[in-house]
């Protein structure tokens, strides 16, 4: 059984299904509250939702783990498929990890009135599995697509969530001549964030498994243009991600009752950032930079958990 939850990463699903409920619960339901709107999409269909993300997530990671047994064992990685899960079983797993993705985010589109939306997650798990077997062999493609799929996972809520509301609060709307796209503003940017950070991560990644790319020929950021001008692409990123959220924070969030806001990306998203920037210059070949994955995750975890502040700040106004 434990092989099984490894070959799924229980961990990383249980951050995916977190992130969808933080999203709901500390995001979109505050902003709506402060207008005295409530939720709409019933709390079973959400959980449904989540199901369906969740199964999308653990059929990619099944299949990239079917198709990786080579350069994991290159780069010595626990490899799971072909030793203590055996191929066929492993490739019958994803066929119907995916097909219940399809058929429960189909249930929750068609209860939306947009059974249409049932095509993100036909599409999402396509892309993982070319992905796996070809995308991800291409100079960028992979690690730009992994960072979209991943963006998408808080976007989902609020795209699920905004039809019904329309629904409902239709005459308001129609009345005052507003919509509930400020929701998506609100989470496009959690999304943006985790866009950004999880392309980090990935190019991280690469700088990691340089052998194993080689031997698959790969075509992997520090194959194509070398490890040091790799190390130099990320430090820009790590300072582009730093100054988005400085500037997110100045353009929208500087609030003079808000003390809580200007420390917490200061000191849990933007000094591990610097941080990590200064382990990647340091970096060279063979380093298994624990450090510096710990870094990058922690900067998106706190990103994320930004929205418990939100939903603190917009509690204390309220009442």
């Amino acid at each position: 059984m434990n092989s099984y939850l490894k070959l799924i990463r229980l961990p990383n699903l249980i951050i995916i299904a977190l992130t969808q409920y933080v999203m709901r619960y500390f995001i979109i339901q505050p902003i709506l509250g402060i207008n005295k709107i409530k939720l709409q999409l019933s709390d079973l269909d959400f959980a449904i939702l989540v199901l369906a993300t969740v199964c999308m997530a653990a059929a990619g990671y099944v299949i990239n783990d079917y198709f990786d047994t080579k350069p994991d064992r290159i780069n010595k990685k626990d490899v799971i498929v072909g030793r203590k899960v055996t191929r066929r079983i492993a490739l019958f797993l994803q066929q119907i990890i995916a097909a219940i993705s399809v058929l429960l985010g189909g249930y929750v589109s068609y209860k939306i009135g947009h059974w249409q939306f049932v095509f993100i997650f036909f599409m999402g798990g396509g892309l993982l599995w070319f992905y796996s077997t070809s995308y991800k062999y291409y100079f960028l493609l992979g690690s730009f697509l992994i960072a979209f799929i991943v963006a998408a996972i808080p976007f989902l809520v609020v795209i699920y969530e905004i039809p019904p509301l329309t629904i409902t609060y239709s005459e308001i709307l129609i009345a005052s001549k507003t919509n509930f796209n400020y929701l998506l503003y609100w989470v496009g940017a959690f999304s943006f964030f985790s866009f950004v950070g999880v392309l980090i991560a990935q190019f991280i990644r690469d700088l990691l498994s340089i052998k194993g790319d080689r031997e698959i020929n790969r075509r992997s950021l520090p194959i194509v243009i070398g490890l040091q001008w790799s190390k130099v692409a990320i430090i820009l990123l790590i300072l582009f991600l730093s100054v988005s959220v400085f500037g997110v924070w100045y353009q929208f969030l500087n609030a003079p009752l808000d003390q809580i806001t200007p420390w917490y990306f200061g000191v849990l998203i933007i000094f591990p950032l610097f941080l990590l920037a200064y382990r990647v210059y340091k970096f060279s070949e063979g380093n298994k930079f624990k450090t510096g994955i710990f870094l990058i995750r922690f900067a998106i975890l706190a990103g994320i958990s930004y929205a418990f502040v939100v939903n603190y700040i917009i509690n204390r106004t309220n009442f």
